[in-house]
């Protein structure tokens, strides 16, 4: 199984810095997804949308949105699905670093059950729909969406068969860090525990 790593994003609400590359506990956010998921695929494809020589580093592949401006992560994950060679690819924000293993494992044996759906994290009703498997094939589909103008992430899961993964008691490691407080404030507990 190949992965995509969203990193490309304005990162407006940390004042445009790359969110991929801003330091959590003394190196980039996307090195601890990178690291996370090198057990269990092939291929590490990063999508980001500039400071693409510093990710080419940490993932075997980048690539860049084929849309002009930042068009949010369906952009993303459309670069991400052209490159990609596995029929299932596992789709992770940069943002999330808490992930452990066990909660890829439960999401990847869920989609192994299902290799035609779409398989998103949930606690209870809430999606995590950047924490996701889909089929490759769905890559012309996304990108007929996105030509029309659509952008919304869930809007276009739900089209398609999906199924759910409820994490509920594991909702602490889906923690993502959106602003340099969340940020601090993540670190500061970490290192008291």
């Amino acid at each position: 199984m190949d992965v995509i790593i969203l990193a490309g994003g304005e990162g407006r609400r940390m004042g445009g810095c790359d969110k991929g590359l801003v330091p959590f506990k003394s190196q980039p956010m996307v090195a601890f997804a990178v690291e996370l998921v090198r057990p269990f695929v092939e291929q590490v494809v990063i999508s980001c949308n500039r400071h693409l020589p510093e990710y080419a580093v940490l993932g075997d592949q980048v690539v860049e949105d084929s849309l002009e401006g930042f068009q949010g992560p369906l952009a993303g994950i459309m670069a991400g699905l052209r490159v990609c060679r596995s029929d299932q690819v596992l789709v992770l924000p940069c943002d999330t670093p808490l992930l452990e293993p066990s909660l890829i494992e439960r999401l990847l044996d869920a989609a192994g059950r299902a290799p035609q759906s779409i398989t998103v994290l949930s606690e209870d009703d809430k999606l995590h729909p950047l924490h996701a498997v889909m089929p490759r094939l769905l890559a012309d589909d996304l990108e007929q969406w996105l030509k029309g103008g659509q952008r919304a992430v869930q809007r276009w899961m739900r089209i398609h068969p999906m199924q759910l993964v409820d994490i509920s008691d594991l909702s602490e490691q889906l923690c993502n860090l959106n602003t340099f407080q969340e940020l601090q404030s993540l670190e500061a507990l970490k290192s008291e525990s």
